[in-house]
C-alpha cells in the first residue's frame, strides 16, 4: 500500500511535506539451506511442510488417509521464533484425533528442536496423556537437521527417525520482499523495526508487519498479532501524514486458540505495551493467561474470532 499525498502539511510554520511511505506485509519463507535435502522441488512435493494453506495442506491430508493403520506419523518442529508457536502441536492433536478415529494403531511423533512445548503447555500435554495416551510420543530437542527423502527419514544431529508420513516444517525468515531488498535484518532472519511506527529502523518509510518482524518479548508471530500491528501502523502514518509524532505508548493484544480434538479447543492471550526504556514492546504483567481447561465453549470462542478477523481485514 503506497500513500503519497504531496500536500500533507506539518504543525507550524514548516513548509509543505511529501511522503511516500510503503507498507510491506511479507510474511516468512523456508530456509531450505538448513535441510538441503528438501531444497528441489520435487523433494518438497514428497516430504510436505504444509506450513501455508494450499497444495501442501491438501496433499498432507491426502498422505494421511493413504497411510496404514499401525504407520507412523512424524511432525518437525524448527527453533523458534516461527510463525503460529502452538500450530505444530495443535496439528498433532488434530491427526492424533484423525487416528483415533480411523487407524487407531497409528502413532504421532513430536520431532521438536526445541528445549521444550513452546506454548499452551500443560494444555498440550493434557491433552495427548488425556485423549491420545499411548499415541502421541514427544521428542524435544530433536532438530531436524536433514532428510532422506527416499526412505522417508529425518536426520537429526545424533540420529535418524524414519516415518510413514513425515511433515517437516524448515526454519523461517522473512518473506524474499524483505529479505532480498536490502533492509536491515537481524541474524540475517527478521527485520529491525521502530515499535512506535512499524518502520524498519535502516529504512524509513518502510513500515513493516507481521510475522517477517524481529519479534518482542514473549510476542508471538500469530495472524491476531499481525492484525494488530496492521492498524498500530495505519494510526502512525496517520500521523506521519498529519505531522504529529506516532503515539508514544501504543497497546496491542494477541488471542490464539488451538483445538485439541474436533470440538474443544485451548487458547493463551497477552497484552504488551511500548517501554521507552527498551525501546520495544513488553509484556504487560497480570494481563492476559491461558485456559483453565479444554472445552467446546472454547470451541465456538475460537470459530466466533476467526468470522471477527475475517470480517475485519476482509470487508
Amino acid at each position: 500500500m503506497r500513500s503519497t499525498p504531496q500536500n500533507a502539511v506539518a504543525q507550524g510554520p514548516a513548509a509543505p511535506l511529501s511522503y511516500d511511505r510503503l507498507v510491506l506485509s511479507p510474511g516468512v519463507d523456508f530456509m531450505w539451506d538448513e535441510i538441503p535435502g528438501l531444497k528441489s522441488a520435487e523433494a518438497q512435493s514428497k516430504i510436505l511442510h504444509a506450513w501455508k494453506a494450499g497444495p501442501q495442506t491438501v496433499a498432507l491430508r491426502q498422505q494421511l488417509e493413504s497411510m496404514k493403520d499401525g504407520g507412523t506419523y512424524a511432525i518437525s518442529i524448527p527453533k523458534a521464533p516461527y510463525r503460529c508457536p502452538p500450530g505444530p502441536y495443535e496439528r498433532a492433536c488434530l491427526v492424533a484425533n484423525y487416528f483415533k478415529q480411523n487407524k487407531p494403531k497409528s502413532k504421532v511423533i513430536i520431532l521438536d528442536a526445541n528445549e521444550d512445548v513452546m506454548s499452551k503447555k500443560a494444555l498440550f500435554t493434557k491433552a495427548w496423556a488425556d485423549l491420545y495416551k499411548g499415541m502421541v510420543e514427544y521428542r524435544n530437542n530433536s532438530e531436524v537437521k536433514d532428510v532422506e527423502v527416499g526412505t522417508n527419514t529425518a536426520v537429526l544431529e545424533f540420529d535418524k527417525f524414519k516415518a510413514d508420513v513425515l511433515n517437516v516444517i524448515p526454519p523461517h525468515r522473512a518473506g524474499d520482499i524483505a529479505a532480498k531488498s536490502g533492509i536491515k535484518l537481524i541474524n540475517n532472519r527478521w527485520v529491525d523495526i521502530n515499535w512506535l511506527s512499524m518502520e524498519s529502523t535502516s529504512t524509513p518509510g518502510i513500515h513493516v508487519l507481521g510475522d517477517a518482524i524481529f519479534p518482542a518479548p514473549t510476542m508471538p508471530k500469530s495472524g491476531h498479532m499481525a492484525n494488530q500491528h496492521g492498524k498500530l501502523a495505519a494510526a502512525a502514518i496517520l500521523n506521519l501524514l498529519s505531522g504529529q509524532a506516532p503515539n508514544p505508548e501504543p497497546v496491542v493484544m494477541n488471542t490464539c486458540y488451538s483445538f485439541v480434538d474436533a470440538k474443544n479447543a485451548i487458547h493463551v492471550s497477552s497484552v504488551h505495551q511500548y517501554d521507552a526504556a527498551t525501546k520495544t514492546v513488553q509484556p504487560v504483567k497480570g494481563a492476559g493467561g491461558v485456559s483453565a481447561a479444554r472445552n467446546e465453549l472454547e470451541g465456538k470462542a475460537a470459530l466466533g474470532w476467526a468470522k471477527n478477523i475475517w470480517a475485519d481485514m476482509l470487508t
